[in-house]
């Protein structure tokens, strides 16, 4: 930790409302679409609960920006949620955006 990623915790949002949510994604990383019905489906999608197990994170890399090499950048509202994987289907990164600040930020 803390050399390419930090763990973090996303900004609570107050009360949350799915407004549309993509079929053939939850079939991806093998969530059945009834799913979204769940009272608690927009809870976990926003970050204010946290999947079992799973520990969110932002990542740290480095690159060109402006022109100019940056040796350090960061996810700066992005965290990634946890990671899923499926039988055929692969390994899939969950990832919000917008979730509040990072050590990145």
């Amino acid at each position: 930790p803390d050399a390419c990623f930090s763990l973090v915790e996303p900004t609570p949002v107050d009360r949350p409302v799915l407004v549309a949510a993509s079929l053939p994604a939850l079939a991806l990383v093998g969530l059945d679409e009834a799913e979204v019905l769940r009272p608690d489906f927009a809870e976990y999608m926003c970050g204010n609960r946290v999947l079992p197990g799973a520990r969110p994170a932002a990542h740290c890399y480095c690159g060109h920006q402006f022109g100019a090499f940056s040796g350090q950048l960061g996810d700066g509202a992005a965290m990634s949620l946890g990671e899923v994987v499926t039988e055929g289907q692969g390994r899939w990164e969950l990832q919000l955006k917008g979730a509040g600040k990072t050590p990145y930020s």
